[in-house]
């Protein structure tokens, strides 16, 4: 009778595992906050270059700023501010003191940072080491285009305050061979890191007077 009991309680537990097993996890991620920051480790394909730094994100004001620190493909401390809100671009060198200005172009649409237009959500994924709270679960989108490319990027969740999660943050974002708006993310792969939301402070914003002068 116990053995009997015991079979029945395992074939029962092996059937909901089963069944649980293939109930798909629901999409929690849509859009990223309206701001936040954080590191950005960025490898383009295309021309092999390595960028690494730090960014700032606010959708509210349509602004965007990556602070590049050097490398060997980025010899000196570069910032490049977008303001979507003005259509311009501005990219300030340290070293130089000097400052390139070029308008963005009118087809270019600003970034959410959640899952783009015309992918769709796979399931939900581990990324990283699951002890010690050291690895982020993700949820993973893909999309292939008609001509051949492929993206793939991760996203986790941010919960707001009614437990609720419907914006996320990106983890990875891989783009390959899509023709894409901006055309620079064809070839690009990046890993953004210690993403925070807290407040971005409004001196971010502020342009060098080099940029300044120049308008």
């Amino acid at each position: 009778m116990i053995c009997k009991l015991f079979a029945l309680v395992f074939a029962v537990a092996g059937f909901a595992g089963v069944a649980f097993g293939q109930l798909p996890f629901p999409q929690r991620c849509f859009d990223s906050p309206g701001g936040w920051s954080g590191h950005f480790h960025r490898i383009d394909y295309s021309s092999g270059h390595l960028t690494h730094g730090y960014m700032y994100y606010n959708r509210t004001e349509l602004r965007i700023l990556y602070a590049h620190e050097p490398t060997v493909d980025v010899p000196q401390y570069e910032k490049h501010w977008i303001f979507f809100n003005l259509k311009k671009s501005y990219r300030y060198y340290e070293t130089d003191k000097t400052c390139k200005i070029e308008d963005i172009p009118s087809d270019e649409y600003f970034p959410t940072y959640g899952a783009p237009r015309g992918s769709e959500y796979v399931h939900r994924d581990r990324l990283g080491a699951y002890t010690y709270n050291l690895g982020v679960t993700t949820d993973y989108f893909r999309m292939r285009t008609e001509t051949g490319g492929t993206y793939r990027g991760f996203y986790a969740p941010v919960t707001d305050s009614s437990g609720i999660d419907f914006n996320c943050v990106p983890v990875i974002e891989s783009y390959e061979n899509i023709d894409t708006i901006p055309t620079y993310q064809r070839n690009m792969h990046w890993t953004y890191m210690n993403i925070t939301t807290f407040p971005i402070p409004s001196a971010v914003w502020d342009l060098p007077a080099a940029c300044r002068e120049r308008e």
